[in-house]
């Protein structure tokens, strides 16, 4: 008998230490990661709701259906435009709707009211496309096999055009300057405003690219912060904007890391990456950055000062070249993220591509240098020929081995992709949920340049647009 209590206790107590344990590491490293956690999701629920216009339902089990992401809960309030999500009823964050900056993710209270109410212009439904909204496919080239271009979009969704297993959201193919062909998942459509995460950094790009054009800035330009009075004095502009700027950065999503904070924590995200400390000389290391793009955006901001800061997106490039669904959303204090936060539809993230397929010109308004969509296809010296400025290339064929070398993109988490071919004059969109394995990149430009036969034909840049 006494044995028996002897056992029944040991059980006891062994079940109270692994009880004990386990509330121990849940309060040292999962309760800390709770604001993270739920600032990610009180943010992405707001912007997909006020911004793209879907149903909660399906952001839950789509877009924050993974991990701890999945335990979170969201209220939203449609009259102050509001998400607010906890996990267990914890540490809840709050994202407020704020027009044309989109969804700002407070940290307590909101303490600068940061908003944004911009003039668009006007789409024409009977001007084709990229001028109007006209998409009646009646100008696709004869060396189109539509055929085998169906095909080939089809093989990069899921059966049925659901978002299971590859994920795929959306596919736009534009070849000549046309759309020529473009398809949904089910729950989306032309209209839907899908985030570009880090496709983001490439239109941070194009606004530097804008200023360098108007004499605003240079490539050279050093000294770029006042506190910069060390070594990160020497950093310059054209360092950054490779990635190349030596500072110490974790780009780490999986935990509490200099990325994860800056996003989800701070009301300017700048001030992490600002105060960070040179871990290599200026231009010696290729190291991939998000908090280098926001530092660009800061710069921009420094530049152009406060009272157009907010509309210098929308007046520089989004009207210029009619991505009206482009929304480019703010920290609390107003800094453009732009490693990371832009909405628009698949349409207008190909109106990106298509005027770099134009070097920079669009209709006959050269809206970036063509010295500047040259820069931005010049590796990066300790890149090993994969990033160029704010824009991924494909030198060596490093990245897509069915594609040309002169392809260049605008890449996002997830597998959002711009790609650029311009010896084929092509620009092939894709925003999904899922990136290699389980999406396939390299499949899908093979199988579209495999639609098209470019036997013969000049496949240089058509200049349509010119």
């Amino acid at each position: 008998m006494f044995t028996l209590r002897a056992m029944v206790r040991k059980i006891l107590l062994l079940i109270l230490l692994t009880l004990l344990a386990g509330i121990i590491y849940g309060y040292m490293v999962l309760y800390p990661q709770f604001p993270i956690a739920n600032g990610y999701a009180a943010k992405k629920m707001c912007s997909c709701t006020f911004i793209a216009d879907r149903s909660q339902e399906s952001i839950q089990n789509e877009d924050l259906g993974i991990g701890p992401l999945a335990l979170t809960k969201t209220k939203i309030d449609r009259g102050q435009q509001t998400a607010t999500t906890s996990i267990f009823g914890l540490r809840p964050r709050t994202a407020v709707f704020r027009n044309d900056v989109g969804c700002i993710l407070l940290q307590g209270n909101d303490d600068y009211n940061t908003n944004l109410d911009i003039e668009r212009p006007a789409m024409v439904d009977t001007l084709p496309w990229p001028m109007g909204n006209d998409t009646s496919y009646d100008q696709i080239p004869a060396e189109v096999n539509l055929t085998r271009l169906e095909e080939a979009i089809a093989s990069s969704f899921d059966p049925g055009y659901i978002v299971d297993s590859i994920r795929t959201r959306a596919i736009v193919v534009v070849y000549k300057g046309h759309l020529i062909m473009e398809k949904y998942a089910e729950g989306f459509d032309k209209d839907t405003e899908i985030l570009g995460w880090s496709m983001t950094k490439s239109i941070t790009s194009t606004l530097i690219g804008n200023l360098i054009k108007n004499g605003k800035m240079a490539l050279d330009d050093t000294g770029l912060f006042e506190e910069w009075q060390d070594e990160r004095a020497q950093i310059s502009l054209k360092d950054l904007l490779q990635m190349q700027s030596g500072l110490a950065f974790n780009e780490d999503y999986a935990s509490i890391s200099d990325a994860t904070r800056m996003l989800f924590k701070t009301e300017d995200i700048t001030e992490i990456p600002r105060t960070n400390r040179l871990e290599n000389s200026p231009g010696a290391n290729w190291s991939y950055s998000s908090g280098t793009t926001n530092l660009l955006c800061r710069l921009i901001r420094d530049q152009i000062g406060e009272n157009h800061y907010l509309s210098f997106p929308y007046d520089s490039l989004f009207n210029r070249i009619g991505m009206t669904s482009a929304v480019m959303e703010t920290d609390e204090s107003g800094n453009y993220i732009g490693s990371s936060y832009c909405y628009a539809t698949p349409r207008d993230w190909a109106k990106l591509g298509l005027l770099y397929l134009n070097n920079g010109n669009w209709f006959g308004d050269q809206v970036i240098d063509t010295s500047w969509v040259d820069f931005i296809r010049q590796p990066a010296s300790n890149s090993n020929g994969i990033y160029g400025g704010q824009f991924w290339l494909n030198v060596g064929k490093s990245q897509f081995k069915d594609a040309p070398e002169d392809l260049s993109s605008c890449n996002g988490f997830q597998g959002q992709h711009v790609f650029i071919l311009p010896s084929h004059d092509l620009v092939i969109v894709r925003m999904g949920l899922a990136e290699w394995p389980d999406f396939d990149a390299n499949q899908l430009i093979r199988n579209v340049l495999g639609s098209i036969d470019f036997n013969d034909l000049n496949t240089s840049n058509s200049s349509e647009l010119l």
